[in-house]
């Protein structure tokens, strides 16, 4: 697998093309982010350097329970900047699919 040179605010860089959905965007340290998508999912991203270096994901679900994994994908060995907008896309239907029509459409309203 192929892995580009991603710091966090590369990293940081794609999440601000989720915009309105994504907010709260910071970087935490060298290599680690957070942000939150729809006001309700808390997201954290972190860089590992296992070999070739990659980003993965969590959603946090509260009370120290995350998921790292959502519809058979995980939200990890990102290494490039495309796997790392797939897997964006990827917590973004998840977080949709969870809050429901009549809340996004709530949302949408406030943030046209």
């Amino acid at each position: 697998m192929a892995h580009e040179d991603m710091t966090v605010d590369d990293v940081l860089d794609l999440v601000d093309e989720l915009r309105p959905v994504a907010t709260q965007a910071r970087k935490k340290s060298d290599v680690e982010l957070g942000f939150v998508m729809y006001d309700a999912f808390s997201v954290r991203g972190s860089y590992d350097d296992y070999g070739g270096g990659s980003w993965g994901f969590g959603v946090i679900l509260g009370e120290g329970a995350s998921v790292s994994s959502v519809f058979g994908r995980r939200l990890g060995i990102c290494g490039t900047r495309d796997e790392v907008r797939a897997v964006l896309k990827v917590i973004d239907r998840y977080a949709r699919l969870r809050l429901g029509s009549e809340y996004l459409e709530a949302y949408e309203a406030a943030h046209s």
